[in-house]
C-alpha cells in the first residue's frame, strides 16, 4: 500500500487560546482544512473565554527558537503564518526564525486586539516584521494604527512604503451596511470584494482568513487567488459558525 503525498507544511507562530476560538488551533483547524499541515511555535499562554482576555503570558523566546530550529531542520516549510506575538523579545525571535526561511512566503495577522476589545500588541512588536511578510492582513482599526492614516487606500499606500509586499484590508470590523468591502492592494493594483454581511460577531475571524491564506499560499497558488479562496472559505466558515459560551461565535472551520 502506497503513502499519501506529503501535504504541504505551515509554519504557524501565535497564541493560544483555550477556548479554541482563535490562535493555534484557528490556524491547525483552517490549515487542515485546506489540505495541509500546521507546525506550530506558540507565543504565549493567554487566559481568556469567548468574550474577552485577561491574561496574557509570552513563552521564553529561546524555547521558540530551539522549537523552530529543529522543525526547519525536519519539515519543508511552505509558508509561515504569524498571528498574535505578545512582546518585542518574541517579534525580535521572529525576525530570527525570518531570515533562516528567506525565500517562503510569510503571512503577518496584525493582531492588535482581541474581538472583545482587549490590547493584544503594540504597532512598535509588528511594525518590523512589515517588510519581511508577503502580505499582512489587518483590518480598518489596525491599518490606521500601523499606518498612522485614515482612509484605507491612504494606509495600504504608507504600509507598502514601509514595505509590505501586499496588504489585505478587511472591513468587517467597521461595516454598517448589508455588505463588507475587504481589499487587497498589491503591485499598484487594487483588488475589491464584496461579501453578504452576516449577524453576530465572530472570535478568530481573522486567524482563519490569515491561516487559509498561507495555506494557499503553501500549495503554490498566485497570491491573489490565495486571498480569494481565503476570503470564501472564512465567509462559509462564518455562516456555519456556532457560539458555544457566553460571548462570540467561532467560526465552523470543518463545515464541509
Amino acid at each position: 500500500m502506497s503513502r499519501p503525498t506529503a501535504k504541504p507544511v505551515v509554519l504557524c507562530i501565535s497564541g493560544h487560546d483555550p477556548g479554541g476560538g482563535a490562535g493555534i488551533q484557528a490556524d491547525i483547524e483552517a490549515i487542515a482544512a485546506q489540505g495541509c499541515h500546521a507546525a506550530t511555535l506558540i507565543t504565549c499562554l493567554t487566559v481568556q473565554d469567548s468574550s474577552k482576555v485577561t491574561e496574557l503570558h509570552p513563552v521564553q523566546p529561546q524555547i521558540l527558537l530551539a522549537q523552530a530550529q529543529l522543525l526547519i531542520q525536519d519539515y519543508a516549510v511552505a509558508a509561515i503564518k504569524v498571528g498574535l506575538i505578545g512582546s518585542r523579545e518574541t517579534a525580535e525571535c521572529i525576525q530570527q526564525i525570518r531570515k533562516q526561511l528567506p525565500h517562503i512566503p510569510m503571512v503577518l495577522d496584525t493582531v492588535l486586539a482581541s474581538g472583545g476589545g482587549q490590547a493584544m500588541g503594540t504597532v512598535e512588536f509588528l511594525k518590523p516584521l512589515l517588510p519581511l511578510s508577503a502580505i499582512i492582513t489587518p483590518n480598518r482599526r489596525e491599518a490606521r494604527e500601523l499606518s498612522g492614516e485614515t482612509s484605507p487606500d491612504a494606509c495600504a499606500d504608507k504600509l507598502l512604503q514601509l514595505g509590505c509586499k501586499a496588504v489585505l484590508i478587511t472591513g468587517a470590523d467597521e461595516s454598517t451596511g448589508e455588505q463588507v468591502t475587504n481589499t487587497l492592494y498589491s503591485n499598484g493594483h487594487t483588488h475589491h470584494w464584496q461579501w453578504p454581511k452576516l449577524p453576530g460577531s465572530y472570535h478568530g475571524s481573522g486567524c482563519t482568513l490569515a491561516a487559509s491564506i498561507a495555506a494557499h499560499l503553501a500549495k503554490k497558488q498566485s497570491l491573489a487567488d490565495a486571498v480569494s479562496f481565503a476570503q470564501e472559505y472564512t465567509w462559509k466558515a462564518l455562516q456555519h459558525g456556532f457560539r458555544p459560551g457566553s460571548g462570540q461565535f467561532l467560526p465552523g472551520r470543518f463545515f464541509s
